[in-house]
């Protein structure tokens, strides 16, 4: 019995003592890291499709009236890759429709989540987009 117990003993210990440091892993899970501060900044999966959705948000009476302008948004990327759209704010725009159209656009995006370590963190992005008339 005195065995069993030994042998139980580490087990024991090693649960009580990872109880609070799985909690601490799952709490940095909830932290949103700067760009600064992450290994590998989140990265566009296809700058193609970005194009393409700012192309067709693009609003058709500023694009027929040749009024391009910038938008700088901020956001959240989470650890999957996918924008909170909850988190995106207009940072600038030149034009409000265009910063209300660019918002649309973000929340679409999908990206290769920001890493530490090796490990996939949330992380606040700015991101500029641009206008262009023709």
């Amino acid at each position: 019995m005195s065995t069993f117990r030994l042998a139980l003993f580490p087990a024991v210990a090693a649960l009580l003592l990872a109880g609070p440091l799985a909690r601490t892993a799952a709490a940095q899970d909830d932290k949103v890291y700067p760009i600064s501060e992450v290994t590998n900044p989140p990265k566009l999966t296809s700058s193609t499709n970005a194009a393409r959705l700012i192309q067709e948000s693009y609003p058709a009476d500023l694009k027929s009236r040749g009024v391009g302008g910038m938008v700088e948004l901020q956001f959240v990327v989470d650890s999957k890759g996918k924008v909170d759209p909850a988190s995106v704010e207009v940072v600038d725009a030149t034009q409000t429709a265009l910063g209300e159209a660019a918002k649309k656009v973000v929340a679409k995006l999908d990206f290769n989540p920001g890493k530490v370590n090796g490990a996939a963190v949330k992380t606040k992005v700015v991101l500029p987009i641009i206008y262009k008339a023709n």
